[in-house]
């Protein structure tokens, strides 16, 4: 079977795709955008490992790594999550990539409806209960009181419930904003820095 990522392990002759594995798997790779020619899949053995290490330090916590191409750190530290956060997962997005620019701007379009739209919905209900959240695409948000604190809130829901989040940004003094949030916001990095 060669759209499965366990694919060089499996052991069964015949693949109907419905073992858990594979199901779980594919589950979580298509919430977070992943496709089979995604680059992760081409990853040295020793960024893996490292990321490994990294997500090791973070169970629980909440830590920023700070490199030059977030995405494509994100999309990594997503992928290795996913592998090792998938048995059990039971269909439910443990692992989600909340890309924050997009979310945002997600909300700020919902306000002009009587009901959100059912993406930012799940959007919303992921980025509260997943087991592992990377919080990416902070590169080109111009943080003002809401973008801030909405981004703060998040952190501290995940805090209160012993959730691991991972935020992936450039180095924090490129961070664009303004405002007491923002201030906070940076504040909170700090002690938490990873540097890629």
């Amino acid at each position: 079977m060669h759209d499965c990522i366990f694919s060089a392990h499996c052991v069964e002759q015949i693949c109907d795709k419905s073992c858990p594995t594979y199901t779980e798997t594919s589950y979580l790779l298509e919430r977070n955008n992943i496709s089979l020619s995604n680059p992760v899949f081409n990853t040295a053995v020793q960024d893996l490992d490292r990321v490994i290490s990294i997500l090791n330090q973070s169970s629980g916590k909440f830590k920023v790594i700070v490199g030059d191409d977030t995405s494509a750190i994100a999309m990594l530290v997503t992928y290795c999550a996913i592998c090792n956060n998938w048995q059990g997962s039971r269909l439910q997005c443990n692992v989600y990539n909340l890309k924050f620019s997009n979310h945002v701007d997600a909300i700020q379009k919902s306000w002009n409806y009587k009901n959100s739209p059912e993406a930012l919905e799940y959007e919303q209900i992921w980025s509260q209960t997943a087991k592992i959240l990377i919080i990416s695409n902070l590169d080109f948000v111009q943080f003002k009181d809401f973008q801030a604190q909405t981004l703060l809130n998040i952190i501290h829901n995940r805090k209160d419930g012993g959730l691991t989040t991972i935020l992936v940004i450039p180095d924090p003094d490129k961070l664009i904003g303004s405002g007491s949030f923002f201030q906070r916001m940076k504040i909170l990095f700090e002690g938490s820095i990873m540097r890629w």
